[in-house]
């Protein structure tokens, strides 16, 4: 959801715009039927761009990709708007840039990911909040590669950018947990858990954390939080995998598919 976030966000220019162009009244429609009705609003941007539309019907049509959950197809389209944006010096390139690196740790592109984010963040046109996502995102990453020092760094600097980014504590509970830094997993799962109480992957990180911890009451106490909070969710599989491999709980359960 933090993608199709960003994405619509991405209607509304930089500059105020007394008149918009037809282009612009186009886009906004386009990002308005995305949310709505994603496949049709696929067609239409694709109609559009073959019309002339440019870098913005291909933003419309990544949005709508993205929102159908297909990353895949949405990497190259969000790619070519970003290059659009960016050689006629539209300050959206750097969402664009944003998006196309989020859809590509999506779609299991790290290494194109992290060059995305990296235009992205080149600009100056972003926000802090903004700028704390691609951070994240960077981070997601840089894991991915094996980066975990220079991940860290970025997960920093999103807190920094962002001090409310719950997801970034979060995502710096879990690295440092891996990497067996333990206060610093402590730290940040507590921020994590007061910004984001009611947030099953934080009941559930904060339970592998107190088990690692040595603390099996906090960590049965977390997951079976997370199962409460999400019971059809990924993170209370998880949770329930780990209750019962400390013996007395439910049966292990095979994650839901996909929808």
């Amino acid at each position: 959801m933090l993608l199709i976030s960003l994405l619509l966000q991405a209607a509304t220019p930089s500059t105020a715009q007394p008149l918009p162009t037809l282009n612009e009244v186009q886009f906004s429609e386009c990002l308005t039927l995305a949310r709505t009705d994603s496949a049709s609003a696929v067609i239409d941007a694709s109609l559009w761009a073959h019309q002339g539309g440019g870098y913005l019907a291909r933003a419309c049509q990544g949005l709508a990709l993205a929102t159908d959950f297909k990353f895949d197809l949405a990497l190259p389209v969000l790619m070519e708007a970003a290059k659009g944006a960016d050689a006629k010096g539209d300050p959206r390139a750097a969402r664009f840039w944003a998006q196309a690196g989020n859809a590509a740790i999506v779609a299991g592109e790290p290494q194109v990911a992290l060059g995305a984010l990296t235009q992205a963040l080149m600009s100056t046109d972003l926000s802090p909040q903004e700028r704390a996502d691609g951070e994240v995102d960077r981070a997601r990453a840089l894991v991915a590669l094996n980066q975990n020092d220079n991940a860290e760094k970025a997960l920093a600097s999103a807190r920094e950018l962002s001090p409310e980014n719950g997801t970034a504590w979060l995502l710096s509970a879990t690295l440092s947990r891996r990497l067996n830094k333990l206060p610093d997993a402590l730290a940040y799962i507590r921020t994590a858990a007061a910004l984001s109480p009611r947030d099953a992957a934080v009941a559930l990180e904060a339970g592998n954390i107190a088990i690692v911890a040595g603390d099996e009451a906090a960590a049965r106490k977390q997951w079976e939080q997370a199962i409460a909070i999400a019971p059809d969710s990924r993170q209370a599989v998880s949770a329930q995998n780990q209750i019962a491999a400390l013996g007395g709980g439910p049966t292990p359960v095979n994650e839901p598919q996909s929808r």
